[in-house]
């Protein structure tokens, strides 16, 4: 009985911590997205939607900001991860993928 009993002890806080574990990693393995990225280049994405040269996207809108695009994660953080990026992009910002929130 006793056997059990310290499997038990030893199994529970092993497993409280397997169930945390790919939360704090998820959150921390996306980077900040960079004006200079690749895909950012690509899609127009600016770190502050201000900056968006409107003679290129004359569609462009001061109201179209990350914060209240369908891909931007937690619409109340001034930073969450984009769902077009897999980065990390600021509530202000803006790029060509802007998709107005429901």
């Amino acid at each position: 009985m006793t056997k059990r009993r310290e499997f038990v002890l030893r199994v529970i806080p092993l497993a409280g911590a397997l169930a945390v574990l790919p939360r704090v990693t998820l959150a921390a393995d996306a980077p900040p997205l960079a004006e200079e990225d690749k895909m950012a280049v690509s899609l127009g994405f600016r770190l502050s939607s201000a900056k968006v040269d409107q003679a290129k996207y004359p569609k462009h809108t001061t109201e179209q900001v990350c914060g209240k695009c369908l891909h931007y994660k937690s619409p109340e953080a001034d930073t969450a991860k984009c769902d077009l990026f897999s980065k990390i992009v600021p509530k202000g910002g803006w790029c060509s993928g802007f998709s107005k929130r429901p």
